[in-house]
């Protein structure tokens, strides 16, 4: 890279100056000076210097080089004046002999930070931790527990779908763990329609709907409560013929050839809420509650100052009605088909957030 010269601070006529003459520590006798060039004309008023040397300017052994114009639009001072020639250096030969800077050295305190509480992302690395092992085993003891499966040999001209394990840690709402979660789940992605399922809608209420029942809620003075299913996908029944191949880590010892024929769903498979819905209504049905023609998420049983109303999103149940007798005695109902978690008054659903007070206002 190169520089021009011949131009200062002052700018204009200073300038002309100093580049004019050659700087007076240069002696014409030294044995390492030559006599300036004459400048040539170029265009552009510029001017093209033959390459001189002149002696050192208080730095022994080191003399000014000047180059030829590098070529290309240079950014003057705004107050250079263009008839002052111009003379050219290099970086190197303004700033001495350099070389490139290299990696800089840097003194680094270097401290290992153990990350807990990570969720993991194979199941090598979850069968490494105790804690993830448990969570594990009391997965597979609901599933079992829930008669999901039957290990059968696997007929000709079918095959088998995958199983993986899906390791998540749920927090509190102030971050602290609460417990480590392994769900076992298919891998249907790789299943084809008409093949290994047929049907996978499920109806759930709609937002008006819910907030028509808070609004009847309110009117009527009604208390409102909040239940939840727990391993709601697992209770539903298949109608399709499909084959398992037996869990990482769960490989029943003396039949590792063996697969799992399904009798309940698992979760991620296409018709699991389909087959949990279909359930969950027969269910309602066989309790004596009418399904909504207009509405296949909300159910009515009883009439007048009898009449319970139940909301269902998935595996979220709303309940509500202007009898607590008969609203106690559809929950105790409900524990007593599925493994149900009892919320009590319902405080939060669907990004609505609820209070309720003595007069049961919403």
């Amino acid at each position: 890279m190169t520089v021009p010269m011949g131009f200062g601070v002052s700018g204009g006529r200073e300038s002309k100056e100093k580049t004019s003459e050659p700087s007076s520590p240069i002696s014409p006798m030294s044995p390492t000076s030559v006599p300036p060039q004459t400048p040539t004309p170029t265009t552009g008023g510029h001017e093209s210097l033959i390459p001189i040397k002149a002696a050192p300017l208080g730095s022994p052994g080191v003399s000014i080089e000047f180059v030829l114009h590098p070529g290309g639009a240079l950014n003057l001072d705004g107050e250079h004046d263009n008839d002052t020639p111009l003379r050219f250096r290099t970086l190197d030969n303004v700033l001495g002999p350099s070389s490139l800077p290299g990696w800089a050295r840097h003194s680094l305190d270097v401290e290992l930070l153990l990350a807990f509480g990570d969720e993991p992302t194979t199941f090598e690395e979850a069968r490494s931790e105790e804690i993830w092992r448990k969570a594990m085993a009391e997965e597979m003891y609901s599933i079992e527990q829930n008669g999901t499966w039957n290990l059968v040999d696997l007929p000709p001209d079918h095959r088998p779908i995958g199983l993986k394990w899906i390791d998540k840690i749920k927090r509190n709402e102030k971050g602290s763990i609460v417990k480590y979660k392994a769900r076992l789940v298919a891998k249907g992605y790789i299943q084809q329609v008409g093949i290994d399922y047929a049907e996978v809608f499920a109806p759930i209420a709609r937002m008006e709907s819910v907030r028509m029942v808070l609004a009847m809620a309110a009117r009527g003075g009604w208390y409102v409560h909040h239940m939840d299913v727990k391993l709601a996908f697992l209770n539903g029944d298949l109608q399709e013929e499909v084959y398992v191949q037996q869990p990482p880590g769960f490989v029943a010892a003396g039949h590792e050839g063996k697969v799992l024929r399904l009798k309940k769903a698992l979760y991620k498979l296409k018709q699991v809420s389909h087959a949990w819905n279909q359930k969950l209504d027969s269910s309602q049905r066989d309790l004596g509650f009418i399904r909504c023609a207009s509405e296949h998420g909300l159910y009515t049983r009883g009439v007048a100052m009898s009449r319970v109303i139940v909301g269902v999103y998935i595996d979220d149940l709303i309940i509500t009605g202007s009898c607590t007798k008969e609203v106690k005695a559809f929950k105790d109902e409900m524990k007593c088909l599925f493994r149900m978690s009892d919320l009590g008054l319902l405080s939060y659903y669907l990004g609505i957030e609820v209070k309720q007070n003595r007069g049961a206002s919403l």
